[in-house]
């Protein structure tokens, strides 16, 4: 009867049922197996940089060390010119523009750069040139000359007010320092492209915009030198070695060790974030770039390395002609910089940190504010890093960031990291495979995911 008809139905529904899934399963399952060895090959290495190596190296052509192509330095020893403070040569290290958490990155620069320079036998010379702000009191209650580590000295500080623009219909401010309009016009019309997406090209853009305050970083930079040169002449020595360094990174890595290192010439950056794409759709991303937060080399290299704002602001000959590319950032534009013929009489060559060289950016704020590029950031620190990797030092940072803080701030920082551990070591398979096209899933434990208030809560962090 009609039962029975019912019944059949129900059977070769059944039996449909079961072949497509025959037919659909296999295709499923080696859909996720490619999404596993995707995500265990990628940024495979034991830290990431081989992708930014061979980025670079695809952007100039294939040429490993692209700048092996730039003349050599001449009258040069070799060695650097050595000059000698209490038996102990000479290392100028240089911090520059805004104070912002220096209060809480001392305690990375002094255990990352001044001690291991310290343990060498060099002689740390610190020059600061800071803007005036409300956190500019900082340099001198961390950098001043009674604040600085034994074994450190300073060679100068100053804090000034952050150089303005010399609009035509502004009048000028009186003590203050003028940018020639001329030249942030330059970059304006090119235009130029500051922001990692977006910003605009108008006359009221963020590029726009913060052309200027780009401006005022190379003249910080410009200026620093400057104090380090001055001082050259009155104490009538010479430094070997400086480095450039930002009052807001949170260093993970000892410096290497500079003994080992050839310094004439050479101008030595991090192997990663360089600010370009090798695989981008857009010609402008693809072009090579250098990460500008952190660099140490030969004096009179990074004399050159520091000069880029004399150069662009040249009333007489500026470099910001029709030959200067459209639409750089800043990484972009220093390695168009340091790429010129003429850069390339005192920069003979630009190399990556040798060994495993970190730092994190750490924002202005209270205890509570962490290290900036955490595992989930967008840009990543680095493209394609593997998750452990990613944890591994932004956690090494985060404990940098802590020490500074105080014995509570640590523990609280411990609770928090073992909670998300936790919630991380129990991550479900499905939960992992939609992580993979769901960012917000992926990061769910990280700063700033769904878990983060809660986890900073059961920690003392937060209020309950």
């Amino acid at each position: 009867g009609p039962r029975d008809e019912g019944s059949g139905s129900c059977a070769t529904a059944m039996g449909r049922g079961r072949r497509l899934l025959r037919r659909s399963l296999p295709p499923c399952v080696c859909v996720l197996i490619s999404i596993m060895l995707w995500a265990s090959s990628s940024g495979r290495g034991t830290n990431g940089v081989g992708t930014y190596d061979q980025a670079l190296s695809s952007a100039v052509g294939g040429i490993v060390d692209p700048f092996s192509r730039a003349p050599a330095v001449t009258g040069g020893s070799g060695r650097g010119q050595r000059d000698f403070v209490d038996g102990k040569p000479l290392v100028a290290v240089y911090f520059t523009g805004q104070a912002r958490s220096l209060n809480r990155t001392k305690c990375s620069i002094d255990r990352n750069l001044f001690q291991p320079l310290i343990a060498l036998g060099f002689q740390p010379v610190v020059f600061a040139l800071g803007e005036m702000d409300a956190n500019a009191g900082l340099y001198q209650e961390v950098l001043g000359e009674k604040a600085l580590p034994a074994g450190v000295t300073l060679g100068g500080l100053e804090v000034i007010s952050r150089p303005q623009v010399a609009f035509p219909r502004n009048e000028p401010v009186a003590g203050a320092v003028s940018i020639p309009h001329s030249c942030f016009e330059a970059l304006r019309k090119k235009p130029m492209r500051w922001y990692h997406s977006g910003g605009g090209s108008e006359k009221d853009s963020k590029n726009t915009l913060y052309g200027a305050e780009v401006l005022s970083q190379l003249y910080y930079r410009a200026k620093v030198d400057e104090m380090r040169v001055e001082w050259e002449k009155v104490q009538g020595k010479k430094f070997e070695w400086v480095v450039n360094a930002r009052p807001d990174n949170i260093y993970v890595n000892a410096l290497p060790d500079l003994t080992s290192l050839p310094a004439d010439g050479t101008v030595y950056v991090p192997s990663w974030g360089h600010g370009f794409d090798p695989k981008s759709s857009s010609k402008v991303k693809r072009r090579a770039g250098l990460n500008d937060r952190f660099a140490f080399g030969g004096a009179d290299a990074m004399s050159s390395y520091h000069d880029l704002y004399n150069r662009l602001c040249s009333e007489t000959n500026s470099i910001a002609d029709a030959r200067m590319p459209p639409k750089m950032n800043f990484e972009q534009m220093m390695w168009w910089y340091l790429t010129r013929e003429d850069v390339a009489r005192t920069v003979s060559r630009v190399r990556s940190i040798p060994g495993e060289f970190w730092f994190l950016r750490l924002r202005h704020g209270p205890t509570s504010t962490w290290p900036l590029e955490h595992p989930g950031h967008l840009p990543p620190l680095v493209k394609d890093w593997p998750e452990d990797k990613r944890w591994e030092v932004w956690s090494a940072a985060a404990r940098q960031t802590w020490s500074c803080d105080g014995e509570r701030a640590a523990e609280q920082g411990e609770c928090w990291l073992r909670l998300s551990a936790e919630s991380r070591a129990g991550l479900t398979w499905w939960r992992w495979a939609v992580s993979k096209f769901w960012k917000s899933a992926a990061n769910r434990a990280s700063p700033g995911g769904a878990l983060d208030n809660l986890f900073r809560r059961r920690c003392g962090l937060l209020e309950a």
